[in-house]
């Protein structure tokens, strides 16, 4: 290929990782307006959920599709999906349409994020290939910067609608340029096999979990009964996933990885990781707007530190891994995240925005250290044939652990605002019944001077305390799950990359 034509086809494939990688932070500063805008305060974490649920499922699945069909048909399918779902997420008129339209574009997106790696492979040699890799990991690093300033900005200053409105224009440009530089003869001759099965058990499995955490039902806000027959069934789909897998001679999940320590303990850790730092980046900007009064922009900047924490943690955990051991970093990183999430419920109603902004940087450092261990710890292992699986099996348990955590998050916290809201209907005696209290804390309703005026003056204070004391008990949930984290991080094996024993036991995928 002419070396023309593939630096255009470069050019396409980052900008379609950049539209992607700013997707899911730019989203979060928003949803605090947006639930102002189309109610439904309660599913708020669907928002989210869906989007890392499906987005997770496509990876694989678009890979392999890729093999059948060729690579350059399936990322441009993958970016049509992509910007179909983001156009419908502009137009949502309510906030069950907005999920239905995230999981479109999870699809997408999942697309996307496969394909990209893949094009990139097979358009570039070896060590020009490295450089690429290395180009595309800049571009989240500077997305992970620009998007909190870019969410903060347009949900501020323009309309919520444009954060995916956005999208449309830069997934066109991409779209001409893949199209102009990447050429492919045939698909590859290899025939994969599809987990079709496996695929549609863990989607069920989890769409189930989910939503018994996150029911979404007006007067069904409480973890009840139904919630945990609802898991109960949830983890029966789940344990046939897992056994369909072991049957699977191409899994999502191959079974026979876990078998080795360092490979299973990189993979609970960076779930339990991504716990943490989705659940802050869901639920920071709540708080800051809704409770303490900040602007989208300010929501912003939170992040924006959180994102720099993060790129920090991530470069102390490449020079401490190599000196102190996996294990280490990730005591460090894992203290680090805790630390962040009981300096907010330690200081309960008197976190303002500095300690707000200090939360952030501590999980966001954390993260980082965690993040960049468990993938090396991974990769390093298994044997060598296997680190392609074993890299995408490690970012499926942190996107199902982000997913997860957010709706845990979410469950407590909308639990604990019910339960509130109901008492203060009964106490208040001005005979505003639980529905209308819930429209009236809504955290963007409650900074809205119109709204405000239709608040009784001595109710306005007390909604924004129960906003802020139902966060609270929300982060003292990713607390709890932080401190499992850093139990859990003592086990892992104290080896360095350099000391890791290439194993030999995990059997080769089966053909």
């Amino acid at each position: 290929m002419p070396a023309s034509r593939t630096g255009v086809a470069a050019a396409g494939v980052i900008l379609v990782i950049f539209l992607y990688a700013i997707d899911g932070t730019v989203v979060s500063i928003a949803m605090p307006t947006v639930v102002a805008r189309l109610g439904d305060l309660e599913l708020y974490s669907w928002v989210f959920s869906i989007y890392m649920l499906t987005s997770a499922l496509a990876t694989p699945l678009f890979g392999k599709l890729s093999d059948l069909f060729g690579r350059r048909r399936l990322m441009l399918i993958g970016i049509a999906i992509f910007t179909l779902g983001s156009a419908l997420c502009g137009a949502a008129q309510s906030m069950g349409q907005l999920i239905v339209f995230r999981a479109i574009q999870g699809i997408g997106g999942g697309a996307i994020y496969a394909l990209s790696f893949i094009i990139i492979s097979v358009v570039f040699p070896g060590e020009k290939r490295a450089k690429m890799q290395g180009l595309i990991s800049g571009v989240w690093g500077i997305s992970s910067i620009l998007a909190p300033l870019i969410g903060g900005l347009i949900t501020q200053y323009w309309s919520w609608r444009w954060i995916f409105f956005v999208n449309l224009p830069g997934a066109l440009v991409a779209t001409v340029l893949i199209m102009a530089g990447f050429r492919e003869a045939t698909a590859s001759g290899r025939k994969p096999q599809l987990d079709l099965k496996g695929a549609v058990s863990l989607l069920l499995g989890l769409l189930l979990l989910f939503y018994a955490l996150a029911p979404g039902g007006k007067g069904s806000h409480g973890l009840s009964l139904f919630s945990f027959v609802l898991s109960a069934f949830a983890l029966a789909t789940l344990a046939v996933f897992f056994i369909l897998e072991r049957g699977s001679k191409e899994p999502i999940i191959p079974p026979d990885l876990f078998r080795l320590h360092l490979f299973k303990m990189a993979a609970a850790l960076g779930a339990l990781a991504a716990m943490g730092v989705f659940g802050v980046i869901s639920y920071l900007p709540l708080y800051i707007q809704g409770v303490l009064g900040g602007t989208a922009s300010e929501a912003g900047t939170a992040l924006l530190l959180a994102s720099v924490a993060w790129t920090g943690g991530s470069v102390m955990a490449g020079q401490g891994m190599n000196r102190f051991g996996y294990r280490a970093v990730c005591v460090a990183g894992m203290a680090l995240m805790a630390l962040g999430y009981g300096l907010f419920i330690n200081l309960g109603a008197r976190v303002g925005m500095l300690g707000a902004l200090l939360d952030g940087i501590l999980v966001g450092a954390g993260m980082g250290m965690v993040n960049v261990t468990t993938l090396v710890a991974a990769q390093n292992g298994v044997p060598i044939s296997r680190v392609g699986v074993a890299t995408s099996t490690v970012m499926l348990f942190r996107t199902f652990g982000g997913a997860f955590g957010v709706s845990l998050m979410g469950s407590v916290l909308f639990t604990e605002m019910y339960r509130q809201l109901v008492g203060l209907s009964v106490r208040s005696g001005m005979g505003i019944s639980v529905t209308d209290l819930e429209r009236l804390a809504n955290p963007q309703n409650l900074m809205e001077p119109s709204v405000r005026l239709g608040i009784p003056e001595r109710l306005l204070p007390v909604l924004v305390d129960v906003l802020g004391d139902s966060i609270w008990y929300a982060f003292l949930a990713g607390f709890v799950l932080m401190l499992i984290g850093f139990i859990s991080s003592l086990f892992m094996d104290a080896l360095t990359p350099a000391t890791t024993p290439r194993p030999a036991g995990a059997s080769e995928p089966k053909m």
